[in-house]
């Protein structure tokens, strides 16, 4: 009595195992949802000494930080000719427990130093073959930091501070408001890209942040050349939000833009927003997520970005900061045992006094959510199936 019920078993058969497998193969070819949690703080020290044995040198206005592998991390300070090497050991859950054999490199030059980050292969071989045909030896190690008074980014050697050249960045960058420059950089994890950014819009693109607006910054994706997967240069509009609510209680202006960027896989970035305000609290941070590959490339866009905002990139928050420190740089670090990925974020205290603050944060994928639809589906075919065993054992 079963016969005339086998054609809507088989084609159950056919297609229920594709139904059912379609949502998490879909799902599989997006990255999974992501989360920041704080870790912890940790107060670093006032001074270390000069790697070239001058004796004891300030730590102040930490501006950048980057992941130099294993426990060990470099931060970059902003006016001056320094940067800060250190080791770090961490907790199993990422709360930053002490560091360790601080020693400061003097650079080549001065400059307004905002951010750095570890240099690309390819870009260290590039660098190598021009010097060594003009006769100079090949740096071991090498760091591009990125300066705003230039503006530029430029190649350090690690092992004694000699600028090595400048990486070109675009035209658009040099145009700049005065130290609202190149505040950001980071580079792709398969060392394919630079990415940088202004801390605010560039004149020809919109207005600087006010007290109740924020301002339109551009994304800037630099291609290492030679390298492998590069996608070419591209540009996208970021809109920064308005400064944080504050209690007033000194004149000034509040302000608000993009202090560091974080590079993670298939054209993800991680974007740190800080807001200023001259009162309580004194600063606000925020890590949002955005997908530059779903993103509108703005290059060939000249100007106005601050009124397009269908142009705009969409950005998920995944962290807001209440510390109240002034939160400028940001980096990954190593990963950790239950999974989670170490953040590493560096507070300047800007010559008041106030100590020099490392952040633990901690980088999650989040669980997806439950599909109840799919359970749904499943009920209403087992319960179609068993409908017609019935119509048709009868």
């Amino acid at each position: 009595m079963l016969r005339p019920f086998l054609p809507f078993a088989m084609l159950a058969c056919l297609l229920l195992p594709g139904w059912l497998l379609s949502g998490p193969v879909a799902a599989a070819e997006s990255p999974p949802p992501l989360r920041i949690t704080l870790a912890g703080t940790l107060t670093l020290p006032d001074a270390a000494p000069a790697i070239d044995g001058s004796g004891d040198l300030e730590i102040t206005g930490l501006s950048g930080v980057t992941w130099l592998g294993e426990d060990r991390f470099a931060a970059i300070m902003d006016n001056s000719d320094r940067l800060v090497l250190f080791r770090l050991t961490f907790s199993a859950t990422g709360e930053p427990q002490a560091a360790s054999d601080l020693r400061i490199l003097v650079l080549g030059e001065r400059h307004d130093y905002e951010d750095l980050a570890a240099c690309p292969p390819r870009l260290l071989e590039r660098i190598a073959q021009k010097l060594q045909s003009r006769g100079d030896d090949a740096p071991a190690n090498c760091l591009l930091v990125c300066e705003e008074q230039t503006p530029a980014i430029r190649a350090i050697d690690l092992d004694t501070g000699a600028l090595l050249g400048i990486v070109p960045v675009p035209p658009i960058a040099k145009t700049r408001r005065t130290n609202r420059g190149l505040e950001s950089l980071a580079v792709d994890p398969d060392g394919s890209h630079i990415w940088t950014a202004t801390e605010e819009a560039v004149p020809a693109d919109g207005p600087a942040s006010t007290t109740d607006a924020g301002t339109v910054v551009r994304l800037m994706r630099i291609a290492i050349p030679g390298a492998e997967s590069a996608a070419g240069e591209a540009q996208f509009a970021y809109q920064v939000d308005p400064p944080h609510q504050f209690v007033r209680v000194f004149t000034g202006e509040p302000l608000s833009g993009v202090t560091a960027l974080v590079a993670l896989d298939r054209g993800r970035l991680l974007v740190l927003e800080r807001a200023a305000g001259p009162g309580l609290p004194p600063f606000m941070s925020a890590i949002y997520l955005v997908e530059t590959h779903v993103a509108a490339d703005v290059t060939d866009v000249p100007e106005g970005l601050s009124t397009r905002g269908e142009l705009h990139i969409a950005k998920e928050p995944l962290w807001l900061d209440a510390l109240g420190c002034n939160v400028e740089g940001l980096c990954l670090g190593p990963l950790l045992p239950d999974g989670g990925q170490l953040l590493v974020a560096v507070a300047d205290n800007g010559g008041l006094g106030t100590p020099n603050q490392l952040i633990g944060l901690v980088l999650r994928e989040s669980p997806r959510p439950f599909d109840a639809s799919a359970v749904g589906g499943v009920a209403g075919i087992v319960g179609v199936l068993l409908l017609l065993v019935r119509i048709t054992s009868q």
